[in-house]
């Protein structure tokens, strides 16, 4: 049933059947070029907004037209091998992670967009052979793009909602990236590889995941489907360890196998996870939000075992995710302190803060500060904001207390969109990456820019 048999287009209707597994998949040369379609179509199990378990049919739906279609609805039929109807369903576009997006939101040509319909079995026991979609949609002018075609110095690597980046090499020619939900554990994730000297992507495997088998969830307590699923599993790029939170969000570090479980932090059932940021020998941040919005807390300690922050409950809150120092005593964070907004150098052991520059930050879902030891002292930290409603690339100097523009980003984020940046070991890229219907993976070349390109300190 993960098969489309025929497709039929109206102006504002089109019907697919999924049909047997032995029914051949649609080439290329088969599906018109200039049609609104379905693809990827299959059935799975999922849970509702009332988390109860319901079978529904998802896919993609691929605006091959020169139009965009808003305001879309999917309706489906579900038929047996007689061709009677034994059920019904009724669903909507969503992003990676399931959940709807606004009506008013817009398929634009030569892209696509996931869809989700809850399918209604009239009998138990029914057997389903096929599924009939029929998709409603209203027709209108495509919206032009905004973003400057001159993005000088910044290569788009994935048009896909990329929520995880890792550099595989010091100078930045290989880069490893997953596309899905950030939600999702990282063995849900598609992978690829980027070549930058090539210029192009190739799906590869992480290499943890052969890692993660029934023994590891079975010795960390995460065998569950959904303790697994909210387990947020990670394995350090920096140490020889992983951690995992268990159901009510106690933090554990553990060996590759599972054993040698330590605590990490507990009482952190209040807080919901967003992730982790990773410094040298194993050290890392942990940060939680619940919603755009919100302040982000956080704490700073080691896989080993070794808490480096206060508990949760004495960081200073941040209005931005913050950014660790190597050591992860300090963070680069944005607050209001006596009535000043803006972004602050703050102890995480003490309550030691160092204002150092006023500005509005734009959020947390923007990427967390860049901090960068160079020679001789300081720092130069790499910052991602909205200035004038226009997403930056900036830096600002320690030892100067300067703040240097460098770039405009081809960032569109809204409230349920997110972005993420990783450096290069040598400092000479960025690899910046968003979900979201504007996601995608982009590559700066900080050579290709002039002024506060970082001398990294040995």
């Amino acid at each position: 049933m993960r098969r489309i048999i025929f497709v039929l287009i109206a102006i504002l209707s089109l019907t697919v059947t999924i049909a047997q597994e032995e029914t051949p998949e649609p080439t290329a040369t088969n599906i018109p070029a200039d049609e609104l379609i379905v693809e990827d179509v299959r059935t799975t199990a999922g849970r509702n907004a009332f988390d109860q378990v319901e079978l529904m049919a998802v896919g993609n739906l691929v605006n091959n037209t020169e139009e965009a279609y808003t305001n879309i609805s999917l309706f489906a039929d579900v038929l047996n091998a007689d061709g009677e109807i034994i059920g019904e369903g009724f669903g909507y576009l969503v992003n990676t992670c399931g959940n709807g997006l606004n009506p008013d939101f817009a398929v634009e040509p030569d892209s696509a967009q996931g869809f989700s319909i809850a399918l209604d079995i009239f009998e138990a026991d029914a057997d389903i052979e096929d599924v009939s979609i029929t998709i409603q949609s209203t027709a209108t002018d495509p919206t032009p793009s905004d973003l400057p075609a001159e993005f000088t110095g910044i290569t788009r690597a994935s048009t896909q909602e990329v929520v995880s980046v890792e550099w595989l090499d010091e100078e930045g020619n290989l880069l490893r990236y997953g596309v899905g939900c950030d939600e999702d554990v990282f063995t849900e994730h598609d992978w690829y590889q980027y070549n930058a000297l090539r210029g192009d992507s190739a799906p590869t495997v992480n290499p943890n995941t052969e890692l993660v088998t029934q023994a590891l969830r079975d010795q960390l307590g995460i065998a569950d489907p959904n303790a697994f699923d909210h387990s947020f599993l990670t394995f350090s790029p920096t140490a020889r360890r992983l951690l995992h939170q268990t159901p009510i969000n106690v933090m554990i570090s553990a060996e590759p196998d599972g054993s040698f479980r330590r605590l990490i932090y507990e009482d952190l059932s209040r807080f919901t996870l967003q992730g982790f940021l990773w410094m040298p020998e194993g050290r890392f941040l942990a940060y939680y939000f619940g919603a755009t919005g919100d302040p982000v807390r956080y704490y700073t300690a080691s896989v080993e075992g070794q808490r480096i922050s206060g508990s949760i409950d004495n960081t200073l809150p941040s209005l931005i995710v913050p950014g660790p120092t190597p050591d992860g005593a300090r963070v680069v964070m944005a607050t209001t302190i006596d009535g000043v907004t803006g972004y602050y150098l703050a102890s995480t052991i003490g309550v030691n803060t160092e204002l150092l520059f006023e500005a509005e930050p734009p959020g947390n879902n923007f990427p967390a500060p860049i901090y960068v030891p160079i020679e001789g002292g300081g720092a130069q930290i790499y910052l991602f904001r909205q200035v004038d409603d226009v997403p930056r690339l900036q830096c600002f100097d320690t030892v100067s207390s300067q703040l240097n523009d460098i770039t405009a980003l081809p960032l569109q984020l809204d409230d349920g969109s997110r972005a993420w940046a990783a450096l290069t070991v040598n400092g000479s890229k960025i690899a910046l990456a968003a979900n979201g219907v504007n996601g995608g993976l982009w590559i700066i070349d900080l050579q290709s820019f002039g002024g506060c390109t970082p001398q990294l300190a040995g």
